[in-house]
């Protein structure tokens, strides 16, 4: 993929951010209406949201933030008009920038390069016009997203396997060729109160693959942690979707895919003339949760899935089999403790995103609530994957291992800071080096 270069404009409104809210990003969704409040679940229920926890309203206990006194101006007045907007016309808006700034001890022989800076702004636009609040629902999603590099700096989802010879990256900051395309565009619709559906252009990551830290923006950043490209699906493309709860209150989950394997905005929005039959990503998810009053909740889930081979975006030169497979996860939870760990196997190579590297995965790791009484959390895992043999030509096979810890910290009612660092110890691609640190550190705004 060429290294493309940051927009002026943009690259000014982000500076403009940063030293405004030094180095802030948007803290867990708590929307604004009762049909779509999120109860500040991070992860898997903000991603899935129409507005992916989205707009970030005040949080119900102002102490639980760094500095209160620091949200965006007039807030009674925007929230007044959310409401108007959304009352006389099933309105929502929202708006985003997230970036994630990287440095590494080590890299591949000849590359100098050894800093990441990537930038993801997204605006979107929801509209209800049908049965709005009730159980036939149905809404249509606008969502775009400019994603790229910041200034002449690699872009993180590439970092990891050409700069650093490292089986796993952070592939949602990545770049759509400095551009801004259209990522999301399709209707959700309900049927009845346990079961909705969505059609359109959609990511298939953000309905399956249920786990509570995976949001890349603000919680783990290393890819079997978040995007967990093991499972070889696409990026933004053609897609049919469902979620459903076939015993109400039971905690019983359903939760399935079919997207294109072709879909990629680096390639265009909304570009479906290479969807094909036989270049089709399905997956079915089956989990259940067990939730208490207080709202804590334990959770086991299975994913089946299986990818086509894609004809667009390197199809020759980078990895390119079909394959299926199955990953499991559990996750326990002790007041403000939470357990997890999880097991990929995957057959596919390339994927979707033509990164599916590996054919094994597991991770395992805690995570403490609310530390200091600050909204977020703070995380560590442990990570290992064993590449394909020779997945890229003289590779060999080498398992790689690692960990990653971070914090996500609240710093105002409509932003977050999150440092973090991976230790990444034998790199699969970089056999001259052993041991690689890479720190970190993200933030993100919203309104």
């Amino acid at each position: 993929m060429p290294q493309t270069r940051l927009p002026k404009r943009i690259g000014v409104c982000a500076a403009i951010v940063m030293a405004a809210i030094a180095f802030a990003s948007a803290a867990h969704a708590q929307v604004i209406y009762d049909d779509k409040l999120l109860t500040g679940l991070p992860g898997p229920e903000a991603l899935y949201d129409p507005d992916q926890g989205e707009p970030q309203a005040l949080l119900p206990e102002p102490r639980e933030v760094l500095f209160p006194g620091l949200g965006l101006p007039a807030e009674a007045q925007r929230l007044a008009f959310r409401e108007r907007l959304y009352d006389q016309y099933g309105l929502t808006y929202a708006f985003s920038y997230q970036q994630l700034n990287q440095y590494a001890t080590q890299t591949l022989p000849g590359v100098r390069q050894n800093w990441a800076l990537g930038g993801w702004a997204a605006p979107s636009v929801t509209w209800t016009p049908i049965d709005r609040g009730g159980d036939y629902q149905g809404s249509l999603v606008l969502r775009g997203a400019w994603r790229g590099p910041i200034g002449d700096n690699p872009w993180p989802a590439p970092f990891g396997p050409a700069n650093l010879g490292s089986a796993w990256s952070a592939y949602e900051f990545t770049s759509w060729n400095d551009h801004f395309e259209i990522e999301d565009l399709f209707w959700e619709q309900r049927i009845g109160p346990t079961f909705s559906f969505r059609i359109g252009n959609q990511g298939p990551q953000a309905t399956i693959n249920t786990f509570r830290f995976k949001d890349a923006r603000t919680s783990f950043t290393a890819s079997p942690l978040a995007f967990s490209e093991t499972i070889p699906y696409p990026a933004f493309g053609a897609g049919l979707s469902f979620r459903w709860r076939p015993i109400q209150g039971n905690g019983l989950f359903m939760n399935g895919v079919l997207n294109d394997m072709n879909g990629n905005p680096s390639q265009g929005s909304l570009n479906w003339s290479h969807l094909q039959i036989g270049q089709l990503f399905g997956g079915i998810e089956v989990g259940k949760q067990w939730r208490r009053a207080d709202g804590e909740y334990d959770q086991l889930a299975l994913d089946v899935f299986h990818a086509g081979t894609r004809s667009i975006f390197s199809p020759n030169t980078t990895p390119n089999k079909a394959g299926g497979g199955f990953k499991i996860l559990g996750e326990k939870q002790w007041g403000r403790i939470v357990g997890f760990a999880a097991y990929t196997h995957n057959t596919a190579q390339g994927g979707g995103i033509s990164t599916t590297f590996s054919g094994n995965t597991s991770v395992a790791g805690v995570a403490l609530l609310r530390p200091f009484g600050i909204v977020g959390e703070a995380a560590a895992a442990g990570m290992w994957t064993l590449p394909f043999k020779n997945i890229l030509p003289g590779s060999g096979q080498r398992a790689q291992y690692g960990m990653e810890t971070y914090w996500n910290i609240a710093v105002t009612p409509n932003s977050t800071i999150t440092p973090g660092i991976q230790l990444i110890f034998n790199p699969s691609f970089n056999p001259t080096v052993n041991f690689i640190a890479v720190p970190d550190v993200k933030f993100r705004v919203s309104i």
